[in-house]
């Protein structure tokens, strides 16, 4: 990791909330709808906690409501990541699901886990919570009860549903993740967060989850500069990336 990154305490989270809750995007974007993208913390917790924008009935559902989402999301205008999600999210509505289902696959190290059952499916495959439970057990098993690994299966289930991953109820089927140039931009700006340079700012797990083709990480940045969204300058082998709203360099 460069200095830059550490300078900014950038590190992949070792969080289990989807362990007992899911990523809560509906929950995201309510909330981001009545609080400002420069708003503090504690504009975000009035806005949860005493405002109740979230409709929930008590106010113990209240706090647990935004602890979860302070967890996977920060809800904080000092992190360069969260300043990143809601920047992007003010750009692109279509990609609301993929923006903030890549922050919280940063933040959550069962979530991340739970990607091996659907990475490499093939469009329309059946998914179970069983196959998802099988992807979490294989790197924490020895560490969590049969009934958590249970609900780890069903939570990461609705996840991926909610990032547009999986569709259906009962039954879930893979779906193709068609990444728009803000949800590219975003995932670079992770790798860079994360030190990677040039091509490295796609050259990581984010890449995978927006479904990118391999050998497509130029175009997807292309794409993404078309729309104002980076800058990339391309001489010969060398690339580098940047970041001028959000004062980054890769």
């Amino acid at each position: 990791m460069t200095s830059s990154a550490a300078d900014n305490d950038f590190a992949l989270g070792r969080l289990r909330t989807t362990a007992s809750h899911t990523i809560s995007i509906p929950h995201v974007a309510e909330l981001f709808r009545a609080v400002p993208g420069n708003a503090s913390v504690e504009r975000y917790r009035e806005a949860v906690v005493e405002g109740n924008v979230l409709g929930r009935p008590t106010l113990a559902g209240r706090q647990r409501s935004f602890r979860h989402l302070r967890e996977l999301y920060f809800l904080d205008p000092t992190r360069p990541d969260f300043t990143a999600l809601r920047h992007f999210w003010d750009i692109d509505p279509e990609s609301h699901q993929l923006l903030a289902g890549l922050l919280a696959f940063t933040r959550d190290e069962v979530f991340r886990a739970s990607f091996a059952a659907i990475a490499d499916l093939p469009v329309g495959s059946t998914v179970t919570s069983a196959d998802l439970t099988i992807a979490v057990a294989a790197q924490f098993g020895s560490e969590m009860s049969e009934s958590t690994l249970g609900k780890t299966g069903r939570n990461t289930g609705a996840c991926w549903t909610q990032t547009g991953h999986l569709a259906g109820r009962a039954k879930k089927v893979r779906t193709e993740v068609s990444a728009r140039p803000a949800a590219i931009a975003y995932a670079a700006y992770l790798g860079h967060l994360a030190g990677g340079r040039g091509l490295g700012v796609l050259d990581n797990p984010w890449s995978q989850i927006l479904g990118l083709a391999p050998g497509r990480t130029l175009e997807a940045l292309r794409d993404a500069h078309t729309e104002g969204l980076l800058d990339l300058l391309v001489a010969g082998n060398v690339v580098d990336v940047s970041f001028p709203a959000l004062g980054g360099v890769a």
